[in-house]
């Protein structure tokens, strides 16, 4: 099985330096890094190009013009220049725990995507976490007060793993699917066009297909850092899209994956 890292992100320089640092830091490192740009200045393109020179896996920066919120498109683009069989989506603002992919890839089952959780840290805290080492920054976080949601900040001994039949609460900062899987139900649905829902739909139809959702806690784990709210002027029509997935039971979007290389998966 090879495992391939999909890392969303768009004009967060500073960020995504610290999530790279974090990802050269695994435990267990990815077989790839593709990195989905939704059309960053040059800055982005810049950090990404260091970053990879001093690693031992494939990176791939892949960018699109931006022209609005695309993360449906983008993310579609590097989905089709991966070469991993399992796929981990990692948002460019959430640092990832050093034992994450290797958390990921224990949990890996067929016909199951999986849906890790997040600790957030806030105004303050975010200001320097991911600068240090990994331990300190966390209780750094904690000793403010500026670490939210405890019970997704530390790793257990062993995770809570339960099969959830919802698609409440899915979020593409911390989601591990199937090549496979992603290819029979067209990836992301690229309709979906400002900020929202674009992750609960593909759940929607992957759930449709038969895969299981298996929601994980205290395994997996990513910190979150705090950001200005981007627009949800978008959100009431991607709300329709989802509430069609759900309606029609969707399976296979039309504007999805299929549109930047020929599947013959």
């Amino acid at each position: 099985m090879t495992l391939s890292l999909v890392i969303n992100t768009f004009n967060q320089p500073d960020y995504l330096n610290r999530v790279l640092n974090a990802v050269s830091q695994q435990r267990v490192p990815p077989d790839e890094v593709l990195l989905a740009d939704d059309g960053s200045a040059n800055e982005t393109k810049t950090l990404f190009d260091q970053w990879r020179t001093a690693q031992r896996f494939r990176c791939e920066h892949v960018w699109q013009e931006h022209r609005g919120f695309r993360r449906a498109r983008i993310l579609n683009q590097a989905i089709a220049l991966a070469r991993g069989d399992y796929l981990i989506f990692l948002d460019g603002d959430t640092i990832p725990h050093p034992l994450f992919i290797a958390d990921h890839l224990a949990l890996a089952c067929q016909s199951q995507f999986v849906q890790g959780h997040r600790a957030l840290i806030e105004r303050k805290a975010a200001a320097g976490f991911g600068l240090h080492e990994f331990g300190r920054d966390r209780l750094d976080a904690l000793r403010q007060f500026q670490l939210h949601g405890l019970k997704h900040a530390y790793r257990w001994p062993w995770p809570l793993r339960h099969v959830r039949r919802d698609y409440r609460g899915v979020r593409g900062c911390n989601l591990a699917i199937w090549r496979s899987d992603l290819v029979r139900v067209n990836g992301y649905n690229e309709a979906f066009a400002g900020w929202g829902r674009e992750d609960s739909e593909l759940a929607v139809r992957l759930m449709n297909s038969g895969v299981r959702r298996l929601d994980v806690r205290g395994w997996a784990l990513c910190y979150h850092l705090w950001h200005l709210p981007v627009s949800r002027d978008e959100l009431p029509v991607n709300d329709e899209l989802l509430a069609k997935a759900i309606r029609e039971k969707s399976v296979r979007c039309e504007q999805g994956l299929d549109r930047h290389r020929a599947i013959s998966d």
